[in-house]
């Protein structure tokens, strides 16, 4: 009965400790599960804080930044319908088919917040965001929390004496009262007690036997501590610790202990200093200051490649028209002149080259709505559209564009340079890089010095007690002193030394490069524009004299008097001119923003659009 309930008392503490155990297990699963969004709410702050706060120094850098999207957002909401009823877009194939109509303010907005390119680029500058609050949290006091608590089973073999043993004892035990109730002398009863003892260790019966014990036990250690780094190369740790052991069966003896320790240590040669120190940190900081100046110049290139891109199927959708409306004057060519044949007024030879030159227009007018339809659905995936999504161009850009005419800048090249050179994010980048480097040389020769660190360390314990109050501060282990480490192997610094000194050289090289590649960027761009605006004039002609040629050919053919081979030459001289003449206008806006961007002043807004630029003083 004793065993039995000596049994249910150790089930019951292993019970209790492991249903404690599973308490705080739940209670922490609950806690993180409560945190999570506290935790991304948390993240979002303070790195959306840090991009606000450097993005001051960036001109041109969004002032309000997010990668959240809009869930509620709707590229296509509110868009206005358009019907199409030209028939070189097959619309005779597709009568009442609805589209949203894409103008270029809408397709900027729709880019700002669907492209997939774009939201990658922003995730990325707030991971470098993200990335810098760990190296400032380093610098910060840094608690710790280690709570651990084991219960532990194990079973031992224990020797218990045999049945004939207990017998034995008994007998030796009675002895006193066999004797007094037999008169048997005690010797001879102690001889008697001999032999059969004597007896059983023959038979075996005296051999103890095997019992199969559970033991178990609680182990809890309790650790708090606090660390910080300081700026100035020092480190400052302070550490509790709460120790628990106890027996649940058996002898239920137990243990318990407490320590508080402290530490100092303090660099005064080499990583003294916050320069040295704070090295990591430092370059952190302005990492993100230069993602930042990326993602800005990212932003007018990205601008510029997606108007370019919005033009370029306004460009293909123009080029059909043009087409079918050549593909359509042939055919006009072709029957007229099929019926001056048949009077005899026009030769085989002559029908043949009409006809061999409408098949090719229509073949021409097919390929370019190919690549009209190609252009379009490329254009929806590059400003985050599904290629199902019916949506068409608004044409009334490009005729806006046309109406408008050129707007050319009104300055040369050298004063675009010099522009250029004051407003280029990158080369202000690249100095930054230079200074870095210079400061890297800096820390790279402070770890050629001995090392030299004051330190200071205290610990107190108390055993048998876990209560801090108890801790007797007077009998604790205090000490301090200077760790020297000499220079004696260096070759892994000597060679970073090197290194930094080569790197210096190496990013003042590329300053000047970069400069060089600023000053080519504008001039080639400045020329680019100069030859567009060269060659809008040259279209402009173009398309004046085939006008006037296809006229003519018109007149003559009405008479009777044109030949085929100068029917052919300007329908398609005009159908070229007029193709240039698109091209021609396109090529130029988007020269000019190429120029802009170039300079370093071409600003975008939130939603897309851009500053224009009149003139630069």
């Amino acid at each position: 009965m004793k065993k039995t309930m000596n049994n249910l008392k150790k089930n019951i503490y292993l019970y209790k400790s492991l249903f404690y155990l599973t308490i705080c297990i739940s209670v922490s699963c609950v806690i993180t599960a409560c945190s999570k969004d506290r935790y991304k709410k948390s993240a979002d702050k303070e790195t959306l804080q840090i991009i606000k706060t450097k993005s001051e120094e960036v001109p041109g850098m969004l002032k309000e930044f997010n990668i959240e999207t809009q869930k509620d957002y709707n590229p296509l909401e509110n868009l206005p319908i358009y019907i199409e009823t030209e028939e070189a877009f097959g619309a005779n194939q597709n009568i009442g088919q609805e589209y949203y109509l894409l103008s270029l303010e809408k397709a900027l907005e729709i880019a700002m917040n669907c492209s997939r390119e774009y939201l990658t680029r922003k995730e990325t500058l707030y991971l470098s965001a993200l990335g810098l609050t760990l190296d400032r949290y380093k610098y910060t006091p840094l608690f710790l929390n280690k709570n651990k608590i084991t219960v532990t089973q194990q079973t031992y073999d224990k020797k218990v004496p045999s049945e004939y043993t207990y017998a034995l004892d008994a007998f030796q035990t009675s002895i006193p009262n066999i004797q007094a109730l037999t008169g048997t002398s005690a010797q001879i009863l102690r001889q008697y007690h001999q032999i059969l003892e004597q007896a059983g260790d023959i038979a075996g019966w005296t051999k103890p036997d095997i019992e199969i014990v559970d033991k178990q036990s609680a182990k809890a250690s309790l650790q708090t501590g606090v660390s910080m780094l300081l700026l100035g190369g020092g480190r400052l740790a302070l550490q509790l610790t709460n120790n628990f052991f106890r027996f649940l069966n058996g002898n239920p003896n137990k243990e318990a202990g407490s320590v508080i320790s402290a530490s100092f240590t303090q660099p005064l040669w080499r990583g003294r200093g916050r320069e040295i120190s704070a090295e990591r940190l430092t370059q952190a900081e302005r990492n993100v200051l230069y993602d930042l100046r990326d993602f800005t110049r990212y932003r007018q290139e990205f601008v510029v490649r997606i108007c370019k891109a919005y033009y370029s199927v306004l460009e293909q959708r123009d080029i059909v028209k043009n087409n079918y409306q050549s593909y359509l004057n042939f055919k006009a060519s072709y029957e007229r002149e099929n019926a001056f044949a048949q009077e005899g007024r026009k030769t085989l030879t002559e029908i043949g080259r009409l006809q061999q030159a409408l098949l090719s227009a229509e073949d021409t007018w097919i390929n370019s709505l190919r690549r009209y339809k190609e252009s379009l659905d490329e254009f929806k995936i590059s400003i985050g559209l599904s290629t199902d999504s019916l949506v068409i161009l608004d044409s009334k850009e490009l005729i806006k564009l046309k109406e408008e005419g050129l707007k050319h800048p009104q300055i040369t090249d050298e004063e675009a340079v010099k522009v250029a050179l004051v407003t280029r994010l990158e080369i202000y980048t690249q100095k930054d890089i230079v200074e870095d480097a210079l400061r890297k040389i800096k820390i790279a020769e402070n770890a050629l010095k001995p090392g030299v660190d004051l330190f200071f360390e205290g610990t107190v314990t108390n055993q048998g007690k876990t209560n801090f109050e108890d801790l007797n501060f007077r009998r604790g282990v205090y000490g301090g002193g200077l760790n020297l480490d000499l220079p004696l192997n260096q070759k892994e610094e000597r060679n970073a030394y090197r290194t930094a000194l080569i790197n210096y050289e190496r990013v003042k090289r590329e300053l000047s490069l970069k400069e060089d590649q600023v000053k080519l960027d504008v001039r080639t761009a400045w020329r680019n524009l100069e030859q567009a605006k060269r060659n809008y004039e040259i279209a402009q002609k173009s398309v004046e004299l085939s006008q006037r040629r296809v006229e003519e050919q018109n007149l003559l053919a009405e008479l009777g008097r044109a030949t085929a081979l100068d029917l052919v030459d300007a329908q398609n001289d005009l159908t070229r001119a007029q193709n240039n003449l698109t091209s021609a206008i396109i090529s130029h806006n988007i020269a000019r923003l190429e120029f802009w961007k170039n300079i370093g002043i071409l600003y975008i807004k939130p939603d897309g659009k851009w500053e224009e630029i009149k003139d630069v003083n």
